[in-house]
C-alpha cells in the first residue's frame, strides 16, 4: 500500500512539479481510479470534482482506463466490488464525519484497509486516512474534536493550513497536540508513506506538545 495526503491544490494548475513526478512513478498500474465521496447527495459536486481532478492526472501524463465515483447512486456492492478491483482509490474533500458515515454503510472499511495499491486522500480525505481525524471547529461542529479515521496511518492533518493563522494555531492545533501529533500542512504539500518510509513534499508543520516545527 502507497498513501499520498495531499491538504489542497490550484483548482487550474493541480499536482506541483514534485509531487506529479512521485505521481507518476507510484501511479504505474492505470486500470482504474475509484473516488470516494464524503456526502454521497451532492451528485453535481462529485462529478465534477471526479472530472478536475482526473484533469490534473491527465495534465501529468497519467490516465485511467476506467474511473468511478462511489456515491448513493451505487449499491453497496457495487462500492465493493469497484474499490476491490481498483488500481487507485482517490478520498475527495468535503465532511470527514460523511464520509466516514458512507464508507462503513457501504461496506467499504476493510476492503480500503486491505487494498495492496495506491490510497490518496485530499482534504477530507487526507484526515479520513488517519487512525485519529483531528477536526478543527467550523460552522458545521463548533468544538474541535478527534474522532477515528480509517487507520491507515498514525498520523494526523489539519489541511489547508496558513503559518500565520495564529488564532487556529493557538487556540485549536496547539492544545490538541498533547493528545495526538498533527501535521499542519499547507496547500501544494503532501505527505507519501511507502516501503515504510515518509516523505514530505512542500510546507507542512509538525505540532507535537505545545511544540511546532517546520518539516
Amino acid at each position: 500500500m502507497i498513501l499520498y495526503f495531499f491538504s489542497g491544490f490550484d483548482v487550474e494548475r493541480g499536482f506541483p512539479p514534485e509531487i506529479a513526478e512521485s505521481l507518476r512513478q507510484h501511479i504505474t498500474v492505470r486500470n482504474s481510479i475509484v473516488f470516494i465521496c464524503t456526502d454521497p447527495t451532492t451528485h453535481a459536486k462529485i462529478d465534477l470534482h471526479k472530472s478536475g481532478t482526473l484533469a490534473w492526472f491527465k495534465n501529468i501524463g497519467i490516465e485511467f482506463e476506467a474511473s468511478h465515483a462511489l456515491d448513493n447512486r451505487k449499491t453497496a456492492e457495487e462500492c465493493q466490488a469497484l474499490t476491490k478491483n481498483a488500481s487507485a482509490l482517490f478520498l475527495m474533500g468535503g465532511s470527514p464525519h460523511l464520509q466516514m458515515e458512507f464508507i462503513k454503510a457501504n461496506g467499504l472499511l476493510p476492503i480500503i484497509r486491505q487494498f495492496s495499491g495506491v490510497i490518496m486522500g485530499i482534504s477530507a480525505g487526507a484526515m479520513s486516512m488517519a487512525e485519529n481525524t483531528f477536526y478543527s471547529a467550523d460552522k458545521n461542529f463548533n468544538i474541535s474534536h478527534i474522532h477515528k479515521g480509517i487507520g491507515l496511518a498514525d498520523v494526523s492533518v489539519a489541511p489547508h493550513f496558513f503559518p500565520d493563522d495564529e488564532a487556529l494555531l493557538i487556540d485549536e492545533i496547539l492544545p490538541f497536540s498533547y493528545i495526538i501529533d498533527i501535521y499542519a500542512m499547507c496547500d501544494d504539500s503532501a505527505i507519501l508513506f511507502c516501503g515504510g518510509k515518509k516523505t514530505i513534499f512542500g510546507e507542512i508543520y509538525f505540532v507535537s506538545k505545545g511544540s511546532v516545527v517546520k518539516m
